[in-house]
Order: C-alpha cells, then structure tokens, then sequence
C-alpha cells in the first residue's frame, strides 16, 4: 500500500520542480536516476529516497521546502483515528472532478466507500460491464484513487483487496473554485512515505 502518495505524485513533483530551481532540479533529477532509476514523480512513493538525494544535492532546507510544496495541495487535520484532508490543488480537485464525471467510474467509487473489495466483487456491486470495468479500476488504481490495501485468496490463488482512497468526501462547487474535504483511515494515510514531516507534526 502507498497511501495517499501516488494520489498527490504528480501535483507534489510538480510543485517541487517549480520550488527547488533550475540548478537545484537537474542535480536532483540526476542523481535520482543515477542512484534509483526514478523520476521525481516516482520518488514520492519512496520519499526517504527523494529526501536523501535532495539532502545531498540541494542548498534548500528540506523541512521548509517540503512543507510548503505539500501545503500548497492538501491540508491537513487529525482527529482522533483519522485524518481529514482538504485538497487545494486544483490538478487534484479536476482528477476527482473527473472521476465523478463518468457515470461507472462513479458506480466504482460509490462501491467502495468505506468498504474493501476484490476487482470481481467491484463489478458485482457497481453492476458495470468487465471490460469496461477493469479497465477505469485500473485508471483509478494508476491516479492513486483506489488503493490496494491487501491480499485475499480465492481459487488456490491471491488477488488483491482494493479501497477508495477516502472513507467519507464532500465537494463544494462554485462558479469559479473547487473545495474537496475528506477523510482518510489512519491505516492508509500513516503509510504515505511522502506525509513523513505531516505525521510527526502531531507527534
């Protein structure tokens, strides 16, 4: 499980390339790929990798840099076993938009709502076409908005269990903005490799 990192890679890569510099970036990206084989946007998945490479190839505090890039996408607060994320980023806020948009990929996520299942028991309760259907579960699962959260065995074989990234979302909508708050489970969102600095904040 990746948490919320694959769901926020592509908008927090992209505010750190713009934050950290021209000269800051080409040492950074090489390095990466020298060392890891990876790109920026992958290295959010395994961000005690960025931050290593960063540490050692950038003259920026990491802990400020860090901590504006990802306060300029989503928002945090903890309360109790859960955590609650507003997203700001409008790249992020457009995804889910989109998501919603199309009326199985819709069926999908209302499916999982604060329930965990396999891709099979997915098209049974969405009631969506297979071919259709593996296909948007895949998209979903590429955009970080379904995770894999575990393994169940069925016919002498391990498939995986799949989730909705939040457990509860509103969506408030104007003429000119978007205001998405959610709430993400303790279990997922403490595995985000990439909200390391977020999770001893409430240390």
């Amino acid at each position: 499980m990746v948490g919320i990192d694959r769901l926020i890679s592509f908008s927090l890569s992209d505010k750190m390339k713009k934050r950290m510099g021209i000269d800051n970036l080409k040492k950074v990206e090489r390095e990466l790929f020298l060392e890891h084989g990876m790109s920026i946007k992958l290295s959010i998945e395994h961000f005690d990798k960025f931050r290593k490479v960063f540490k050692k190839k950038s003259d920026l505090d990491i802990n400020e840099f860090e901590k504006k890039c990802i306060d300029g996408i989503i928002k945090v607060q903890k309360i109790k076993e859960k955590y609650f994320v507003t997203i700001v980023d409008n790249h992020l806020s457009n995804l889910i938009l989109e998501a919603f948009g199309d009326s199985e990929t819709r069926k999908i996520i209302l499916a999982l709502l604060e329930n965990e299942y396999t891709i099979p028991q997915i098209l049974k309760e969405s009631k969506i076409p297979k071919t259709s259907g593996y296909r948007k579960i895949e998209n979903l699962l590429i955009n970080g908005l379904l995770i894999e959260t575990g393994k169940v065995l069925s016919e002498s074989k391990k498939i995986s269990k799949i989730q909705f990234i939040f457990q509860k979302f509103t969506m408030d909508i104007h003429h000119d903005s978007v205001k998405i708050d959610g709430v993400i489970s303790k279990k997922i969102f403490e595995k985000s490799t990439s909200m390391k600095l977020i999770l001893e904040s409430f240390e």
